[in-house]
């Protein structure tokens, strides 16, 4: 039977929010604690040989490994399921902020044929973004400053756009209404809106003068069609003002741009009319979405990353990952072409295994899966063949119960020691890494307690 010892026992100490503030990491933590009691299969990669060939076998672990820590490489964030908004900071990460820029986008041609622009009073204007309602963010829920500005530039929908890309604003004045710009996330709340259960969301709202200019153009052709809305109003930037930050205060939220919930709304009245009317502008697969980051590693507790950033030497210790482009590490194994002038040049089995080092704040949980990525000839990222085998049993799964990774990396290794495949350093990323704001801390090759290892195993016959 699974042992589930109480997380609280070891992590406790980290911070002493942990028994009572709430956290989106505690609840995936215990999700993988439920769900991760297995067996491995042991015998992965072993389909390389014929099995009577594992009858004379040696084992290996004492292969050299090489590892460091460097500035992620920016990452595509446009587009996708979900975008992040928000700011903390990690104890051993330091800053990560996140911000969203999206357009909004007419949902119908020909806005207000027939109106009179100059009956038209904006009540109130009103932008929600839907929390993901597979994970609602990473970090504590802390109420955070919310900021909202236009954007100045048009970003046309055939280019990708990264986790670096900084947008032009037309001011810097703040479009949110004043006094109503502190939000405390509630993912598990639903408000209800005349009358309406709506999903979860942050709902922001916005200076009725944005909504009143919207008004004017009614009946214009700059509500004719989205071609010449967009050249008239670009878009939004929301970010995040929170000042100076408290280590573990706050989060990174995930909302799901994609909902139908998500959206613009202008809530309006025509002087000639006593009901009061709404006209959504959509955010959808039709516009331009995409999450810029800023980090800081200067602002962390501890000062293993920065020393780590700087001496990629310390990597043999310990190296850290971390999502959107924040920190990557990289792995080699430089003996590794050697063992066949040893005459070892069968293998039937090669397992990187990386343990988890130390603890971790509950708020903070490792990814769920790490990706093992080589470069091409021109640069480029590739997956490993182990990757991309039938199997597909690479690996790279986080075990909550041994704390550590493994990744097969059988088919690869056996490729660089029969020469067609290079033995360059391979690069380590987290999955989901344009969705997601998970880090993690690894124990490098000559981590005194839990070193990290490359584990060969050779026929001999």
């Amino acid at each position: 039977m699974c042992s589930k010892k109480r997380w609280s026992e070891h992590l406790s100490h980290v911070n002493p929010l942990f028994s009572s503030r709430p956290t989106f990491g505690a609840v995936l933590l215990f999700s993988l604690l439920a769900t991760s009691c297995y067996k491995p299969e042991d015998g992965l990669g072993v389909d390389l040989l014929p099995p009577d060939a594992l009858l004379n076998a040696q084992e290996i672990d004492t292969s050299d490994v090489v590892a460091w820590s460097t500035v992620g490489t920016p990452v595509r964030t446009s587009n996708l399921s979900r975008t992040l908004l928000g700011s903390y900071v990690d104890d051993r990460f330091g800053l990560a902020n996140a911000s969203i820029v999206t357009q909004v986008r007419l949902s119908t041609n020909n806005v207000g044929v027939g109106q009179d622009p100059a009956n038209l009073v904006c009540d109130s204007l009103v932008l929600s973004l839907v929390y993901d309602e597979g994970s609602y963010g990473y970090g504590n829920l802390d109420p955070q400053v919310i900021k909202v500005l236009e954007l100045a530039e048009f970003f046309p929908n055939d280019t990708s756009y990264t986790s670096d890309r900084l947008p032009s604003v037309t001011s810097w004045n703040d479009l949110v209404v004043a006094g109503r710009d502190v939000f405390t996330p509630q993912p598990l709340s639903t408000p209800v809106i005349d009358g309406v259960t709506l999903k979860p969301q942050l709902r922001i709202p916005l200076d009725p003068a944005l909504g009143q200019r919207f008004l004017s153009k009614f009946d214009t052709t700059e509500m004719s069609n989205n071609e010449e809305f967009l050249q008239f109003f670009k878009g939004l930037w929301v970010l995040t003002d929170n000042g100076q930050q408290d280590p573990y205060q706050a989060a990174v939220l995930y909302m799901a741009m994609l909902d139908a919930q998500t959206k613009l709304t202008l809530y309006y009245r025509d002087v000639s009319v006593p009901d009061t009317l709404t006209f959504d502008f959509l955010i959808n697969d039709n516009g331009v979405r995409f999450t810029h980051m800023k980090f800081d590693p200067a602002r962390a507790v501890d000062p293993g990353l920065p020393q780590a950033l700087a001496d990629t030497s310390l990597g043999q210790e310990r190296i850290y990952v971390q999502s959107m482009g924040g920190v990557k590490s990289w792995v080699h194994f430089p003996d590794l072409t050697t063992y066949p002038e040893k005459g070892l040049r069968n293998l039937a089995k090669a397992e990187l295994v990386i343990p988890l080092e130390g603890t971790f704040y509950p708020g903070y949980v490792p990814p769920v899966q790490l990706f093992l990525v080589r470069k091409g000839s021109n640069g480029e990222d590739l997956f490993l063949p182990d990757q991309l085998s039938a199997q597909g049993n690479i690996g790279g799964f986080y075990n909550p119960l041994t704390r550590e990774y493994r990744f097969i990396i059988t088919r690869w290794a056996q490729e660089v020691l029969n020469g067609t495949m290079d033995n360059t350093p391979l690069s380590i990323g987290p999955g989901s890494n344009g969705v997601s704001m998970n880090r993690v801390v690894l124990s490098g090759p000559e981590h005194p307690d839990r070193p990290m290892k490359l584990l060969l195993t050779f026929t001999t016959s």
